[in-house]
């Protein structure tokens, strides 16, 4: 991911995360304002908000999630 990029992602207490992180629901998209890999957390612009989540809770979004959208 680079900063740019369309992301979906999941808001912190929106979900049950006892197990894997990667097969958490991610319904929100936003885009990718910054990426900090040492840290683990990304900044994502949405709904006119700013969010900041944890990494693995973030992923690029494809054109599907574009078009259902």
């Amino acid at each position: 991911m680079k900063v740019g990029d369309l992301v979906r992602f999941a808001k912190w207490g929106e979900f049950n995360h006892l197990g894997d992180w990667a097969k958490v629901e991610k319904p929100h998209i936003g885009i990718l304002i910054e990426h900090d890999k040492l840290m683990g957390f990304a900044r994502i612009l949405s709904e006119e908000e700013i969010f900041k989540v944890r990494a693995q809770l973030v992923e690029k979004a494809g054109k599907r999630d574009i078009e259902s959208r």
